[in-house]
């Protein structure tokens, strides 16, 4: 394997102890060099499937995979990417027909509580073991059977040397050229290319180059793990930098490097643009999910920006020899390669739900509906794949023209959780998997009763880059918002519901639709630069009436933050998110107050209701001047408690936090556990 540049996988399947111990036989793990991902036999070092990132950055001669701790895709695919050309990997796992029924530890992730997965069948598991059984390259080992016999191999050799730059192929060569002489005429420059095929590397060559001859470069990337190989193959300094810092401090550079661009909001890769010269490397497919959302929705952006940019696509492999038959089986497993079919612009829509059963009886559908579904967010991975073929309580609607995918929604059902469970939530003592729309709006929002309701999110909602400003988005909605309560296809609900980073554009397709604000994150994410918004459908008779009260707690609470935390927000934002008049109720800021105060809810989002609180009631035990000086600090508009604590000399943002508790509580007599 190693003579013809190909990678192979070995299946051992039966019980995890005789898996173990076959490829403890197997591997020989004498130089270092090999790569244990899951539980392993005593003496054997490994690393946990949860931690896959700490094994990136590096290559591998070996890789086991013990399923038996969890088929994770995304360290599946990550990890395999890392194997060398001649590398075996070993999977270890139940015996295949009893795979689906095995409980896996991995499913704990797509549930909200762990009880959840026990019992649960995967639709995930039944596809990848069937395509396992399907592909003639896969090596495969059942207990009591015997040893499968090795293939053919190539009898040409396949060899990887260096020229004098570093490059291993003349596409490498071609693209380094390219990329220097686009950053020395300042031409954006955009470098695509499927894993292992160098792009990374050619990065740091390109980086290496141009820091000799002078130029300040910088590397930014959606996290430093993304990063590694380009700074492994640069020789010289080269200053590494996260996005939201680069926007944020606004650094002197002539050159600025993005690897990974697909992962990285199109707007942050645009304002970039606006102030380096860049040039833009990211994966067309992988692990890293996104590149046909960047190849739609990011190119023709950077075009009217920059007219003049470039391309360069590398296809062939660097890492290991185009016979190679483990990427290619990679991409079916995990579905890396699902890009939609193209729609017909015109032609009549027909809207219906698709079950998990339909995907898995028909690949082709599954690979056009997730790769549909990968345009709507830039984070997608396979791990997404798992969940939609998974996760409990999740749905999926679907308009065709004819039979091919225009647009989908993916929703996921919440809420309606346990009394028990729901003040735990409001008091910040427990924060269970999933539930994002009522665990936000009761802990986040102050809304105590907002667990007891149930709700459809509406997870993503996409429509082909093709066939938008149709109105098929919003045809989508409503057709959600029709369709009868009785339908078997989906429970009873009170709120269909929707998260997202709010834009002016995204605020004002949910607000015509009929949906209304009631949350505004205070901070914006690390990624995309931009706050989440909550908005709500009400579609029960109870929901009807509570939402203009959620509302108006909401326009209240908005009116205190846009003199603080929220005072960037863009002016014409504030008639979109506050459209309702201010709702006040003493009650429920008492109730904040008193579970702020002792218990663990959080200062920055019950900020606006302790404010009003305090202004309204008299402590019970008296304050001294320092003591409201300190309160009245912490509740300004626009304070944080690690200001707060560097202006007070108190030990950090924790000890301020607490301090606003205890003064909190000289308003009550005693706490109440009811």
């Amino acid at each position: 394997m190693r003579h013809s540049g190909e990678r192979r996988l070995l299946v051992l399947s039966g019980s995890e102890a005789w898996c173990m111990s076959q490829a403890r036989m197997l591997v020989n793990d004498a130089d270092g060099n090999g790569l244990w991902l899951g539980q392993a036999p005593a003496g054997q070092a490994f690393c946990a499937t949860g931690k896959f990132q700490n094994a990136l950055g590096r290559e591998y001669h070996h890789l086991v995979f013990n399923a038996y701790s969890g088929l994770h895709p995304d360290a599946f695919g990550a990890t395999l990417g890392t194997v060398m050309a001649g590398g075996l990997v070993l999977l270890l796992c139940p015996p295949l027909n009893e795979w689906p029924a095995y409980a896996d530890p991995d499913l704990v992730r797509y549930v909200a509580q762990p009880e959840q997965a026990a019992g649960l069948h995967s639709r995930f598991l039944h596809r990848f073991a069937s395509l396992l059984q399907q592909d003639p390259s896969v090596l495969l080992w059942q207990q009591g059977g015997v040893f499968p016999a090795l293939p053919a191999l190539s009898p040409v050799p396949w060899q990887r040397q260096r020229d004098r730059r570093g490059c291993l192929n003349p596409q490498q060569r071609r693209a380094l050229t390219m990329m220097l002489h686009a950053a020395r005429r300042r031409q954006p420059l955009v470098l695509t290319a499927d894993r292992g095929r160098g792009k990374s590397s050619l990065l740091g060559l390109a980086a290496d180059r141009l820091l000799g001859a002078g130029y300040r470069v910088l590397l930014t990337a959606p996290h430093p793990g993304a990063a590694a190989q380009a700074l492994a193959h640069c020789d010289r300094p080269l200053n590494f930098i996260a996005p939201d810092a680069l926007l944020a401090q606004h650094p002197d550079a002539d050159i600025l490097l993005i690897d990974e661009a697909a992962a990285i909001p199109v707007p942050m890769l645009l304002t970039l643009a606006r102030r380096y010269c860049c040039i833009f490397a990211s994966t067309e497919h992988g692990y890293e999910g996104t590149g046909l959302g960047f190849q739609l929705k990011f190119q023709p952006a950077l075009t009217a920006l920059a007219p003049n940019w470039q391309k360069v696509h590398l296809d062939m492999p660097a890492r290991w020899s185009s016979q190679d038959p483990l990427e290619p089986l990679i991409f079916r497993l995990l579905a890396l390669d699902a890009d939609p079919l193209t729609p017909p612009r015109e032609g009549e829509l027909h809207i219906a739900w698709v079950s998990r059963r339909q995907l898995l009886d028909d690949d082709r559908l599954l690979q056009q509906l997730f790769g549909l579904l990968t345009l709507a967010h830039y984070q997608t991975r396979p791990s997404d794949l798992r969940h939609l073929l998974d996760a409990p309580g999740l749905s999926l609607v679907v308009a065709f023209r004819a039979t091919i995918p225009v647009a989908a929604a993916l929703l996921i059902r919440e809420g309606s959780l346990p009394a028990e469970l729901e003040q735990a939530i409001w008091r910040g003592r427990r924060r269970p998997r999933g539930h994002l729309l009522p665990q936000s709006l009761a802990f986040h929002g102050g809304i105590k009763e907002a667990c007891q309701f149930s709700y459809q999110r509406v997870m993503r909602i996409v429509v082909h880059p093709h066939c938008q400003q149709q109105g098929i988005g919003s045809r989508l909605l409503h057709w959600l918002q029709r369709v009868p309560q009785r339908d078997s296809r989906q429970q009873e609900y009170d709120f269909l519901g929707a998260s997202f980073g709010a834009s002016t554009e995204l605020l004002d397709f949910w607000q015509n639709n009929g949906f209304g604000a009631v949350r505004i994150g205070l901070g914006t994410d690390g990624v995309s630069g931009l706050h989440a918004a909550m908005m709500l459908w009400p579609r029960s008779a109870k929901a009807q009436q509570l939402l203009p009260l959620w509302r108006g707690q909401f326009s209240a609470d908005l009116m205190f933050y846009r003199r603080g935390l929220l005072q960037d927000l863009p002016d014409d934002w504030w008639q979109r998110l506050k459209q309702l008049p201010p709702v006040l109720s003493a009650g429920r800021d008492r109730d904040i107050a008193h579970d702020f105060a002792f218990h663990h809810r959080d200062l920055l989002c019950d900020q606006a209701a302790l404010a009003r609180f305090i202004q309204a009631n008299t402590p019970l035990v008296a304050l001294s001047r320092r003591q409201q000086q300190l309160l009245h600090s912490l509740l300004a508009p626009g304070a944080t408690p690690a200001a707060v604590a560097r202006q007070q000399g108190l030990a950090g943002q924790k000890a301020a936090t607490q301090q606003g508790r205890l003064l909190l509580r000289h308003f009550f007599m005693v706490s109440s556990e009811t």
